[in-house]
C-alpha cells in the first residue's frame, strides 16, 4: 500500500469546509480597511484644521494691513505703523515706494527687507507668503503708489502646517506598508494552520459530519491523544515486562559472576568499584566486600593492575592479554588481565570491566618446560660444539705434525693453526652466548643507532657492499649489544648469500624498519638465491647450515637473541628475488617485557 506524503492534503482534510480560513482573512482585511479609513479621515480633518488656521491667520494679517493703509491719505503713516506694532503678533512693518524700495519700516527685533519681497501685488488685493526660517506670514497690500509689508508671527500654526505636509506623505506610505505587512502576517498566521490540516488526515474513530477546520482539528487531536494514551499503557506494560526480564538477567549475571573461576572487577566511570566477584576476592586475598571503594585503594598493592585499569578508564580502550606482576609475602605472582571499556547502546561510557586470573602456576610450569627444552638444546649444541672442536683439534694436530716434518713451511702451518684456533674461539663464544647468554637489564635503546653501528661494521668487513636503510626506527626495549650482534649476523648472512657481482647494486642489501602495533619489525633483505621453504624452519637451529663452509651458529644466535627480547625472527621470499629476514622486537612504549637472561625454574616466561 503506497504511503501518503505528509505534505499532501488528505482526503479528510480536503473534504472539510474551509470557513475558518475565509473568516480569518475576511476579518483581518475588514479590520485593516477600517484602520486605513480612520487614518485617512483623521488626516483629512487635520489638514482641514490646519488650512482653517492658515485662513484665520491670513485674515488677521489682512485686517492689520487695511488699517495701515487708512492713514495713507492723511499723510501720517508713522502713527499707523506704531499702532500696528502694538499688536502682539506683529513682527515688523515696512512701507515701499512704486519701485519696491523701502521707504519706512519698524519692528520688534526684525527689520523689513530693503527690497520688497515677492513684487507688487494687485491693487486692492492682499498677497500672502509663508516663510519657514524664521516662521513668518508676510502680507503685502498696495495703496496708491506705496506698498505695505506686514510680518505676522503665526505661532503654532507654522509648526502644524509643516507637520500636515509631512503627514500627507507618511500616512499613505505607512498605509501601504501596513497592507503589505498584513498580507505577510496573514500568510504566516495561516501557514501553520494549513500545515496542521494537511498532516492531520481523518481522525481515527471520528464519526459524523465535521463542521469546519476547528472541529476537524479538535476531533483529530482528541483521537490522537486517545491513541497515545493507549500506546502509553502498552509501553508501560512492555516496560514492566522488560524490567522483569532485566531483573532476571541481573540475577543470572550475578549468579554467573559468583560461579566464574576468573576474577571479575566492574568499575563505574567515576572509578568506584561496582562489583568484585568471589573468585576475584580469592585471587586478591580480600575478605571484605569491595563494592563502593575507589579502585586505586583496592589495587594499591598491585600497581601494574591499577595502572592497566586506570589506562582503560582514561583512554576508554580495551587492553587484552596483559600481565601484571604482584609481589605478595615475598612471592612473585603473575596476573593475566583483560580490561574492557564498557559502552552502552547509545554510545555512553559505562565503566571498565576487568577479567583477571592467577597465572603464577602456569608460568612456573612454563619455566620448567623451558628449562627442559633449554637443556635439550644444550645437549644438541654441546654435541655440535664437540664435533667442531674435534675437527678443529684434528686440523691443529695435522698442521703441527706438518710443521715438524717440514720446518721450511712452518710459518704457513702456524697460520693455519692460528686460523683453526680462532675458529674454535668463535665457536666457543657462540656456544656460551647460546648456552648462558649475558645478563642484561632491558632498557629503552635507540634502534637507529643500533642499525647504524651494524651497517658500519658490515661495510668495514665488506668494503664493496652498499647497505640501504629506510623506514622507521623508534626506541626498543632490550640490550643494544645483543641486538647489534643479531643485526650484524643477519647482514653478514645477507652479504654472503648475495653474489659478489650484485653486492654493489643499489638496494641489493637493505635494512627496513616498520612499526607493527607494539613491535618494531627490522627487515634485512638480500639478492641471493633465497631460502627453500623446506629449510626455513631449520636454518635457525644450531649447526644447521646450507653453506659448505658454514658452522650453522649465526642464525641460531639471532633466534636466541630474539627469544631473549620476547620477539621472533622469520624468513620469507623477497619480491624480485632473494630473501627477507624479519626480526621483531617489542617497542619501548609497548610494555611487553623482555627476558633478561636464560629462564630458570620459578621465573615467569612471557608468551
Amino acid at each position: 500500500m503506497p504511503q501518503r506524503d505528509a505534505a499532501t492534503p488528505s482526503a479528510g482534510a480536503d473534504a472539510v469546509p474551509r470557513s475558518f480560513r475565509r473568516e480569518s482573512r475576511l476579518f483581518l482585511w475588514i479590520a485593516l480597511l477600517l484602520i486605513l479609513f480612520v487614518n485617512f479621515v483623521t488626516l483629512l480633518f487635520f489638514r482641514n484644521a490646519v488650512a482653517w488656521g492658515e485662513l484665520v491667520t491670513e485674515r488677521r494679517a489682512g485686517e492689520v494691513l487695511r488699517r495701515l493703509t487708512l492713514p495713507a491719505e492723511s499723510g501720517a503713516p508713522g502713527e499707523a505703523i506704531e499702532r500696528a506694532l502694538l499688536e502682539p503678533d506683529v513682527v515688523f512693518v515696512g512701507i515701499y515706494d512704486a519701485r519696491g524700495h523701502r521707504v519706512q519700516s519698524s519692528g520688534h527685533g526684525f527689520d523689513a527687507p530693503a527690497i520688497l519681497p515677492g513684487g507688487r501685488p494687485p491693487a486692492g488685493r492682499a498677497a500672502f507668503e509663508w516663510k519657514l526660517q524664521p516662521p513668518l506670514l508676510l502680507g503685502r497690500l498696495a495703496a496708491g503708489e506705496r506698498v505695505y509689508l506686514l510680518a505676522l508671527d503665526p505661532g503654532p500654526g507654522a509648526s502644524l502646517r509643516r507637520f500636515a505636509a509631512l503627514m500627507t506623505i507618511l500616512v499613505p506610505l505607512a498605509s501601504a506598508a501596513l497592507v503589505v505587512l498584513a498580507g505577510l502576517y496573514l500568510r504566516s498566521l495561516l501557514a501553520p494552520f494549513d500545515r496542521m490540516l494537511r498532516t492531520a488526515g481523518v481522525a481515527p474513530g471520528a464519526s459524523g459530519a465535521v463542521g469546519d477546520e476547528r472541529e476537524f482539528l479538535i476531533a483529530r487531536f482528541e483521537s490522537t491523544i486517545a491513541a497515545l494514551s493507549e500506546k502509553e499503557r502498552e509501553l508501560q506494560r512492555l516496560a514492566r515486562l522488560e524490567k522483569e526480564r532485566a531483573d532476571d538477567l541481573e540475577t543470572a549475571a550475578r549468579t554467573l559472576a559468583r560461579s566464574l573461576p576468573t576474577g571479575l572487577l566492574s568499575i563505574d566511570p567515576q572509578g568506584t568499584v561496582v562489583e568484585l566477584n568471589e573468585a576475584g576476592r580469592e585471587i586478591l586475598a580480600l575478605s571484605r566486600e569491595a563494592r563502593g571503594e575507589r579502585f586505586e585503594s583496592l589495587l594499591a598493592e598491585i600497581p601494574e593492575l591499577e595502572s592497566l585499569v586506570s589506562r582503560v578508564l582514561t583512554d576508554r580502550q580495551t587492553l587484552e592479554r596483559r600481565e601484571a606482576l604482584w609481589v605478595r609475602n615475598g612471592e612473585e605472582r603473575v596476573l593475566g588481565v583483560t580490561a574492557t571499556a564498557a559502552m552502552g547502546a547509545d554510545g555512553r561510557f559505562l565503566g571498565v570491566l576487568a577479567l583477571f586470573t592467577d597465572l603464577s602456576d602456569v608460568r612456573r610450569l612454563e619455566a620448567r618446560v623451558a628449562l627442559a627444552r633449554h637443556l635439550a638444546d644444550l645437549g644438541e649444541v654441546s654435541a655440535g660444539a664437540a664435533h667442531e672442536f674435534r675437527n678443529a683439534a684434528a686440523a691443529i694436530d695435522g698442521y703441527a705434525d706438518l710443521a715438524l716434518r717440514h720446518p721450511e713451511r712452518a710459518p704457513e702451518h702456524l697460520k693455519a693453526i692460528r686460523r683453526e684456533a680462532q675458529e674454535m674461539s668463535r665457536v666457543t663464544s657462540d656456544f656460551l652466548l647460546f648456552a648462558r647468554p649475558e645478563q642484561f637489564a632491558p632498557e629503552a635503546v635507540a634502534s637507529d643507532g643500533i642499525v647504524a653501528a651494524a651497517v658500519r661494521e658490515i661495510q668495514s668487513a665488506f668494503p664493496e657492499v652498499s647497505v640501504e636503510t629506510r623506514g622507521q626506527f623508534p626506541e626498543v626495549k632490550g640490550s643494544a649489544v645483543l641486538l647489534r650482534r643479531a643485526l650484524v649476523n643477519l647482514l653478514r648472512n645477507a652479504v654472503q648469500a648475495t653474489p659478489a657481482a650484485r653486492r654493489a647494486e643499489p638496494g641489493a642489501i637493505g635494512v627496513e624498519g616498520r612499526v607493527e602495533g607494539p613491535e618494531l619489525a627490522l627487515s634485512v633483505e638480500d639478492r641471493g638465491p633465497g631460502v627453500d621453504a623446506a629449510h626455513r624452519e631449520k636454518i635457525f637451529m644450531p649447526f644447521y647450515s646450507t653453506k659448505s663452509d658454514g658452522a650453522g651458529f649465526g642464525l641460531a644466535i639471532v633466534g636466541r637473541i630474539a627469544d631473549l627480547h620476547g620477539g621472533t625472527v622469520e624468513v620469507d621470499a623477497r619480491p624480485g628475488g632473494g630473501s627477507r629476514f624479519i626480526l621483531r622486537v617489542p617497542a619501548a612504549s609497548s610494555g611487553a617485557p623482555a627476558r633478561a637472561g636464560a629462564p630458570s625454574e620459578g621465573s615467569p616466561r612471557t608468551t
